[in-house]
């Protein structure tokens, strides 16, 4: 099989495309077990942290050494699914989802230095935190929860105190992701019918709406040189990788396959992608390059 990647850089204002090669990709996974939600757990990109289903009710984080290949469990003696993983900039905390029962979703919030860890219990009913994001400086995490009939972007501080609502719109706010001066949020939303991606300052303010298209644009992931964004979209009728600009300019669409490719997630170099590519009905882990 040739798994050669095309890239297709939309060129604005003049209906062309410009079809790049990209370079071959690397598999970092093998197993084929469905997988979703890659994050860098060390600032050095040499751990990647992950969830995996284990079992067939228990989504599990799992550690994965580059340089080994080995893969291993974060919490070996947990039974309850954890997913959605986020790490600080400086690899000290990490914030992940936690089922507490019956789809009862808390929050945790872990400093990896002291091994202390806080949390935001679930909600009353089938609902529960979703998509934490780590601001930069370690001062407080974004979250999405559902509330009164929508789902919107909640703010807490690093010890898990104090949850505010962020943004309040009609429709569904999930994924956000901090630019790397944390002046800036980009995260998806349904509020004009369909999810699109939307900037915003970090407090909630001037919002401004980065892609319009007819098909899902979902888990937006900054880059951390600020130069792009990464998320996937079905807008060309299969889930692929595509990178924009913060200010809307330079759409490209990274992958072309026909299985989905899903959960993009940056190397520290901003040059490369980690994502979960079905190949095969498999689904691991692959890097990926950027045009």
């Amino acid at each position: 099989m040739n798994r050669l990647l095309m890239s297709v850089a939309l060129i604005a204002g003049c209906g062309l495309a410009q079809l790049v090669l990209a370079a071959e990709p690397i598999r970092l996974t093998t197993d084929g077990r469905v997988k979703r939600d890659p994050v860098f757990l060390k600032p050095d990109g040499s751990e990647l942290l992950f969830s995996v289903l284990d079992q067939p009710k228990q989504l599990r984080l799992m550690k994965l050494t580059l340089a080994s290949g080995k893969v291993e469990p974060l919490h070996p003696d947990e039974t309850r699914s954890e997913f959605e993983p986020a790490v600080s900039r400086d690899g000290r905390y990490l914030a992940f989802v936690q089922n507490r029962g019956n789809l009862s979703l808390a929050l945790v919030i872990k400093d990896l230095m002291t091994g202390t860890q806080a949390d935001i219990p679930p909600g009353g009913g089938f609902s529960g935190m979703h998509s934490p994001a780590i601001a930069p400086d370690n001062s407080r995490v974004l979250y999405s929860y559902p509330e009164e009939g929508r789902q919107h972007l909640f703010v807490t501080s690093i010890d898990a105190k104090q949850p505010t609502r962020l943004v309040d719109s009609s429709g569904v706010n999930n994924w956000p992701s901090f630019s790397p001066d944390g002046r800036q949020v980009v995260f998806s939303s349904t509020r004009d019918g369909d999810y699109d991606l939307y900037v915003m300052k970090s407090d909630g303010t001037d919002v401004r709406r980065l892609t319009e298209s007819p098909k899902q644009d979902i888990r937006p992931r900054w880059s951390p040189d600020g130069r792009r964004i990464a998320f996937t979209s079905n807008r060309d009728g299969n889930y692929e990788i595509y990178v924009i600009a913060p200010d809307g300019s330079g759409l490209a669409r990274i992958t072309n396959h026909v299985e989905q490719d899903d959960y993009a997630c940056w190397h520290h170099e901003s040059r490369r992608l980690v994502i979960v590519s079905e190949r095969d009905g498999h689904h691991d882990l692959w890097f990926v390059d950027t045009p």
